[in-house]
């Protein structure tokens, strides 16, 4: 990584008779040219199935933390990315990194042979960084119904029905109260989002599944900071030390790569200087980081020494 130091006169006091007062201006640029390590740790990577991931997500064993933002963890199982919240897990089907949004569906649509939304999704979003997208549209599930709707098109779900009441599926529930069905008769309803697909119209939509149909899936935005300008100028974007970085070959920046601002700029604030030998010094310096707002101590040798 290309590290650069600025060293600001120092002036060193000492009692030794050979030594009176030894003043070193030093203005030194130190730099080790190699591939910042951070640049190489968030290469796009993907669990095999599904769109490629990185910032704001990341993976845990295949990427560092720090390629992410706070709450963009996906895991993989069985090679497909998934994203989890506190009452679903969402298999993320594509990912739209220049509008900030993803397509998802709930994974049980494709592992379970009953799968049934049993909570509104709204609850598993709260206190997280996504929003439901407004291209969505409602597939309403009622449950333990008295009687069906009457001369109104809806999906049966036998796996939720007894001899008794019955549960299904509609969209645009709003229309079938307008048929004379009271939602009274259900014990509760849940609305699953969903996004429909432009080449799907809704007389083929009726003679699917809701099965097939949940799994075409709905769109997810989400809020973080925006990495387009740092790609463009050939970095990779993360977020250390609770901030935005913009991760280069060279080494770090706050915004984009080769701008001045940059994240490893450091100050020479004080230098304890102890005698060693005849011809030479030791100084024990600390330096302050101005992004990191940390103060860090090194040791260097300076040339030091007059009669």
């Amino acid at each position: 990584m290309k590290f650069q130091m600025t060293f600001l006169q120092a002036s060193f006091h000492y009692k030794k008779p050979q030594l009176n007062i030894i003043t070193i201006i030093l203005f030194l640029i130190t730099t080790v040219q190699s591939i910042n390590p951070k640049f190489e740790a968030c290469i796009p990577q993907t669990c095999g199935n599904g769109p490629s991931i990185k910032y704001p997500f990341w993976i845990p064993y295949q990427q560092d933390s720090f390629c992410g933002y706070p709450q963009f963890e996906i895991t993989c199982k069985n090679n497909n990315p998934i994203l989890k919240t506190s009452t679903y897990d969402l298999l993320v089907k594509n990912i739209s990194y220049s509008n900030s949004s993803l397509t998802a569906t709930n994974i049980h649509v494709y592992e379970k042979n009953c799968p049934i939304p049993m909570y509104n999704y709204t609850l598993a979003l709260d206190q997280t960084p996504f929003t439901f997208s407004s291209e969505n549209s409602n597939l309403s599930f009622f449950y333990n119904c008295t009687t069906e709707p009457i001369d109104y098109p809806t999906y049966d779900v036998e796996c939720a029905e007894n001899a008794t009441h019955y549960s299904f599926a509609v969209f645009h529930k709003e229309a079938l109260e307008h048929k004379n069905y009271s939602l009274n008769e259900c014990e509760f309803m849940v609305n699953a989002p969903l996004v429909l697909n432009t080449s799907v119209n809704f007389s083929s939509l009726l003679k699917m599944s809701y099965i097939d149909v949940l799994k075409m899936g709905f769109v997810l935005n989400w809020t973080a900071p925006d990495c387009q300008h740092c790609e463009r100028s050939g970095g990779r974007c993360g977020f250390d030390n609770y901030q935005f970085i913009c991760f280069c070959k060279d080494k770090s920046y706050l915004k984009i790569c080769g701008d001045d601002d940059d994240v490893n700029s450091v100050i020479l604030v004080s230098c304890n200087i102890c005698y060693i030998k005849p011809y030479a010094i030791c100084a024990s310096a600390y330096f302050f980081s101005k992004s990191l707002v940390k103060m860090h101590k090194c040791t260097c040798l300076c040339l030091l020494y007059t009669q």
